[in-house]
């Protein structure tokens, strides 16, 4: 069988181009580890205008089956490419996956046309549907993944099905490579997107020798620098193992990770190992929409676990986020303040967004709020030009007053020397 994977951009956004989709390049290797040779995949990244998408598209080659990530930003552009699919190859099939996906399957579904929507991890339930179509087995059109204990059983993303250097990503103004050390992630925020795809589930980690031989043969393509994109790559139990192995390596990273992780010692260990930028969701300052969040216990730590990562001489980026319950004017006055004042180096600052697949998304007015438009393709979070959506009234605010505190925040912290994410030579 043909099988191709179409990963479709936006223009909601700057650029799209950022990294390569490494789950559905961990989907495409794990179908050639089970006989499926017959792989490709096709970018469809860095378009202006619709005519180029529609350009893109047209060159798209014949396969038996198609795969698509869903994001909420590339879901038209999605259907458009499905549009072209049906119209030229009207015998294919086409297999949704991904983030809204996952969050909405049956609107997905439905309103797509797709064939099969897979919903969380697709590794194990692409390679079932494909022997399902193969075989002319039934198979119901919703599948719900598989999520495998051990994730070193994985092979590594086909990186080879595309050129790694196309991409955009950069740490100190140097190209980097993503990559995947875990799955899932230990918390379970209220606001997290993350939610739809294992958040708040039991987390798996990858071995350091699983991720260090991942390590050397990306080193083969000419990388020596990397982002982890795990939800938390610093809660990780076999930290001191790692960072020893990645010391030997003597590479440069990036990193996420919860406030409450960075400690004294654990900065030590990243610091040594290569790390020189952690980004950090801080959220608020205000006592009462942490513990919305679920975040309440972080305030005691956050100065000084900060200035453990300035100490080891790595960049801190923090996370913001505004139209959280409790914010009012004066509250958000008074906490942008104090927040200006921490030790941290770059931020960015959000609207809170109603992603689809969490609470507030489900039931918003169980927390006094308010979905103003329920058109999910124009939720981003940095747009073109930077711009960000505000699409959440509460009792208390409208999104018009989000939309001023968002302003507000930008101009304190720059005030205070802070620098901006946009202006980040990191991204």
């Amino acid at each position: 069988m043909k099988i191709t994977f179409i990963n479709v951009g936006t223009l909601h956004i700057d650029d799209d181009n950022l990294e390569p989709n490494l789950g559905a390049l961990y989907i495409a290797s794990n179908l050639r580890e089970n006989g499926y040779n017959n792989v490709k995949f096709y970018d469809v990244l860095g378009c202006k205008t619709e005519d180029q998408i529609k350009e893109e598209i047209y060159n798209i080659p014949p396969a038996d089956v198609y795969g698509f990530t869903v994001f909420c930003t590339n879901y038209n552009y999605v259907k458009m490419c499905m549009t072209h699919i049906r119209l030229k190859y009207p015998d294919s099939i086409i297999i949704l996956g991904g983030p809204n996906a996952s969050a909405l399957p049956q609107f997905t579904l439905e309103d797509s046309f797709a064939d099969f929507v897979i919903v969380g991890e697709g590794e194990d339930a692409f390679v079932r549907t494909v022997q399902s179509i193969e075989h002319l087995e039934y198979i119901a059109p919703i599948i719900y993944g598989e999520s495998r204990s051990n994730i070193d059983t994985l092979p590594f993303p086909a990186y080879d099905l595309v050129d790694l250097h196309k991409y955009n990503r950069v740490l100190d103004g140097e190209r980097v490579i993503s990559i995947l050390t875990s799955r899932g992630c230990p918390n379970n925020c209220r606001h997290c997107n993350s939610i739809v795809m294992g958040a708040g589930m039991k987390i798996r980690y990858r071995s350091a020798e699983n991720i260090v031989a991942e390590i050397k043969y990306l080193q083969s393509f000419g990388y020596n620098n990397f982002r982890f994109n795990d939800d938390n790559f610093v809660c990780r139990p076999n930290l001191a193992e790692l960072t020893k192995e990645l010391k030997k390596l003597n590479i440069k990273y990036r990193a996420f990770a919860h406030i409450k992780d960075l400690t004294d010692e654990t900065c030590y260990l990243l610091a040594k190992s290569g790390c020189k930028h952690i980004a950090i969701g801080l959220e608020s300052m205000n006592p009462d929409n942490l513990k919305f969040l679920r975040k309440n216990t972080i305030l005691e730590m956050v100065d000084r676990n900060l200035q453990n990562v300035r100490r080891h001489g790595m960049i801190s980026r923090c996370y913001f986020i505004v139209g959280l319950p409790y914010d009012d004017y004066e509250t958000i006055e008074k906490y942008t303040t104090i927040a200006s004042w921490l030790p941290f180096d770059e931020w960015t600052v959000y609207p809170l967004i109603p992603y689809p697949g969490t609470a507030i998304w489900k039931t918003p007015e169980k927390f006094g709020y308010t979905i103003v438009d329920t058109d999910f393709t124009q939720y981003y979070q940095i747009g073109e030009n930077k711009k960000t959506c505000f699409m959440l009234d509460h009792t208390n605010f409208t999104h018009h007053d989000v939309e001023l505190w968002v302003n507000h925040v930008n101009k304190t912290f720059e005030w205070r020397g802070k620098v901006h994410t946009g202006k980040s030579v990191t991204k």
